[in-house]
C-alpha cells in the first residue's frame, strides 16, 4: 500500500511537470506552478508525515511482537528497555513521555492511563498538518476556476470588429483566452483529483495502522485491570510489611516470611491491638467516592470507603486490615462506627445548609447474621434525624447468592422505611443470580473489574439490554478508561463510578466537588 502512494506521488509530480510544460501561455503556466508549488509543500508537509508515521506505528507493532517473544509474562517489562520503540523521532517522543507517565503511576498506586491519550488521531492531524492539507483540494479547484474566469475576461475584453483586422485579432485573443480558461480549468480539477485521491489513501492507511497498534498496545502490553489491582496490593502490603516490622512483636514474627500472609494468626496478633487502640482513638475515618451521571458528570451520590489514619504508619488501606476483622467477626463492629460516622457526615450537611447528596454504606453477609441491621438503621437515621433516601446500603453479591431468603427479607423492611438498596459487586453473570425475580433492590451495582467481558462493548451492551429485559437498573463501578465511559454511553448506562472519573476524596474534598460542580 505504501508503495502505491509513493508512485502516486511520482505520478502526481510528473503530471504537474507535464502541465507545466505544455502550458499555452504564460498566464497558465502561472496558475499551473501556483498549484504545483501547492502539491509539493502539501506534500512534503502533510502525505510524506503521514506516510512516515504509518511506517513508524508498523515498526511498533513490531516492537510489541519483539516484547512478547523475549517477556511473554510481562510485555510492558520488555518495553520498558526499549530507546527507540518506532524509530520515529516524534512518535518515540511521545511514548517517553508515556512510559514516563505510566511509572509514576504504577509507583503512586493509580489506574495506568491509555497509550491513546499520547498517541491518537488528533496528535498525528496536528503534526501532519491535516486541516490546511485537506484545504488543497479546494484551492487547486478554485484557482482552475479563477484561471477560467482570467482567461474568459481577457478573451472578451480583447473584442473588436470596427475593422477585418481588429475582427481577426478578436477572435484570436478570445481562442487564447478560452484555452487558457479550459487549460487551467482541467489542469485544477485534474491535480485536484489526484491529490485528494493520494491524500485520502494516505490518511486512512495511518488511520487503520494507528487502530492496530492501539488496539495491539492494549491487549498486548498494558496489564489488565486485574493486574494493575494486585500490583497496587502487592505494593500496599510490602508498604505496610515494611512499617510493621517498626512495631513491638514477637520474636516469632517476620513479615519476610511469605508463608505469613494477610489475615494469618502472627499477623492478626499484631494488628488487632493496634486496630483496637485505632478504633478508641477514632483513627477509622472514611474516604468518598463520587457517583456520577455519567452524561452530565454531575455527583449525584457516593460510596463511602473506610480507611485507617494510624498515628504511626499514615494512611493504611482496607485490604491490610479488612481480611483479619472478617476473619475474627470484628468486622461487624467497625461496620456499624464508619455507618453512624456517615450518618454524623450527613447531619452536618444538613445543618450547615449544605445540599446532601446520597451516602452508600456497605453492608455483609456477617453483618446480616449478627445483627438486626434493619432496627439498627431506623434507629441510627432517628438518632441524627435523617431523611433515610439520603443513606443508600450496598449489599455484598455474595450475600444475595449465600443468604438469599434473609437478604430478601431484610432488602424489603429497609426499602419499606425509606432507603435505598443497591446489590454491590454484580460481575455480570445473571445465570448465576438463579432467583433474580427475588431481587427487589432499587438498583445492582456491575463491577467492570470483576466483569469477564469488559474489554468488549458488545459484552457490555448485552449485560444492560438483559438488564432492561428483567427490569433491573444497573450502575457501573470501577470505570477506569474512556474507552469504558464511551462503551457504558452506548449501553444506556446512566450512573457510574471509577477512577476515571474521581479517585476517592476526602469529605472536605467532596464538599468542595459538590458546591463547585467539579470533577476529579
Amino acid at each position: 500500500m505504501r508503495k502505491s502512494l509513493y508512485i502516486l506521488i511520482l505520478v502526481i509530480l510528473a503530471g504537474g511537470v507535464v502541465l507545466t510544460l505544455y502550458s499555452p501561455d504564460v498566464l497558465s503556466l502561472l496558475f499551473i506552478l501556483i498549484m504545483v508549488g501547492i502539491i509539493v509543500a502539501a506534500i512534503l508537509g502533510g502525505v510524506l508525515p503521514a506516510l512516515r508515521y504509518d511506517q513508524a506505528l508498523e515498526r511498533g507493532l513490531e516492537s510489541i511482537d519483539r516484547a512478547m517473544e523475549v517477556q511473554t509474562s510481562s510485555t510492558w517489562s520488555a518495553i520498558l528497555g526499549y530507546e527507540e520503540f518506532f524509530g520515529q523521532r516524534v512518535l518515540d517522543q511521545f511514548f517517553d513521555e508515556y512510559r514516563n507517565k505510566v511509572k509514576g503511576q504504577q509507583e503512586s498506586g493509580q489506574v495506568l492511563c491509555d497509550i491513546d491519550e499520547y498517541i491518537n488521531e488528533d496528535v498525528l492531524s496536528l503534526h501532519s498538518w491535516q486541516t490546511l492539507v485537506n484545504q488543497v483540494p479546494g484551492m487547486l479547484t478554485s484557482l482552475g476556476i479563477l484561471g477560467t474566469f482570467i482567461g474568459l475576461l481577457i478573451g472578451i475584453r480583447g473584442i473588436g470588429f470596427s475593422t477585418v483586422n481588429d475582427a481577426l485579432t478578436s477572435v484570436q485573443t478570445l481562442l487564447s483566452g478560452i484555452q487558457m480558461a479550459f487549460y487551467t480549468s482541467i489542469a485544477g480539477v485534474i491535480l485536484s483529483l489526484i491529490f485528494n485521491i493520494l491524500y485520502r489513501s494516505a490518511w486512512n492507511a495511518l488511520m487503520r495502522s494507528l487502530g492496530l497498534f492501539v488496539d495491539s498496545f492494549h491487549k498486548n502490553v498494558i496489564p489488565s485491570v486485574e493486574e494493575q489491582t494486585l500490583y497496587r496490593e502487592r505494593r500496599e502490603f510490602n508498604q505496610i510489611a515494611q512499617l510493621l516490622d517498626r512495631l513491638p512483636k514477637t520474636p516469632a514474627f517476620s513479615v519476610s516470611n511469605p508463608a505469613v500472609a494477610a489475615g494469618g494468626a502472627e499477623h492478626e496478633k499484631i494488628l488487632m491491638p493496634q486496630i483496637l487502640d485505632g478504633l478508641r482513638n477514632g483513627e477509622f475515618t472514611f474516604q468518598l467516592q463520587p457517583r456520577f451521571d455519567i452524561n452530565t458528570r454531575k455527583v449525584v451520590g457516593a460510596e463511602a470507603l473506610v480507611r485507617w489514619n494510624h498515628g504511626k504508619m499514615g494512611v493504611i488501606l482496607p485490604s491490610i486490615f479488612i481480611p483479619i476483622l472478617e476473619q475474627n467477626g470484628y468486622i461487624t463492629k467497625l461496620d456499624q462506627y464508619i455507618w453512624e460516622q456517615v450518618c454524623v457526615t450527613l447531619r452536618h450537611w444538613i445543618d450547615a445548609g449544605l445540599r446532601p447528596v446520597p451516602l452508600s454504606i456497605n453492608m455483609t453477609k456477617m453483618d446480616i447474621l449478627a445483627m438486626d441491621v434493619v432496627d439498627f438503621f431506623i434507629k441510627l437515621v432517628k438518632k441524627y434525624r435523617i431523611p433515610p433516601r439520603y443513606l443508600e446500603i450496598e449489599v455484598a453479591e455474595n450475600a444475595y447468592l449465600n443468604a438469599m431468603d434473609s437478604v430478601r427479607e431484610i432488602e424489603e423492611k429497609l426499602r419499606a422505611e425509606g432507603f435505598r438498596v443497591v446489590m454491590d459487586g454484580f460481575d455480570g453473570d445473571f445465570i448465576v443470580l438463579k432467583d433474580t425475580d427475588k431481587i427487589n433492590a432499587d438498583a445492582i451495582k456491575l463491577d467492570l473489574r470483576r466483569f469477564a467481558g469488559r474489554q468488549n462493548a458488545g459484552a457490555v451492551t448485552d449485560v444492560f439490554a438483559q438488564a432492561r429485559k428483567m427490569k433491573l437498573n444497573l450502575i457501573a463501578e470501577g470505570v477506569e478508561s474512556m474507552e469504558q465511559l464511551a462503551t457504558l454511553r452506548k449501553a444506556g448506562c446512566s450512573e457510574g463510578q471509577g477512577f476515571l472519573l474521581s479517585r476517592p476524596v476526602t469529605i472536605q474534598e467532596f464538599e468542595n466537588m459538590t458546591n463547585e460542580g467539579s470533577v476529579r
